[in-house]
């Protein structure tokens, strides 16, 4: 069973825009790397509070795409964007309805 990946991020107050243009520019990588599917999703509350909702194969997948794209440097922009670390948890679904 597939496991839902939630990340949230707070941007700094003046890196709104280029914090939601780097998550943008980065979801073809994701999905290349083995997700299954990806929503970038901004709160209406916050403007700078931003969450990806990812669908990956299992935990380990996405854990893999992390550590290797940490240690490629691909999220070194984040450094100048983010307010503080991003947050991960997974997700295993317990039950889903559909109108």
């Amino acid at each position: 069973m597939s496991t839902t990946v939630i990340v949230s991020f707070q941007a700094k107050s003046d890196q709104v825009q280029a914090l939601s243009d780097f998550l943008s520019g980065i979801q073809a990588g994701v999905m290349e790397a083995g997700g299954l599917s990806i929503s970038l999703l901004q709160d209406q509350d916050d403007a700078t509070r931003f969450f990806e909702v990812e669908t990956w194969p299992s935990a380990d997948a996405h854990k893999k795409f992390v550590q290797g794209a940490m240690e490629a440097g691909a999220f070194a922009p984040f450094d100048a964007l983010l307010a503080g670390p991003f947050q991960v948890n997974y997700l295993g679904t317990v039950k889903h309805s559909k109108a």
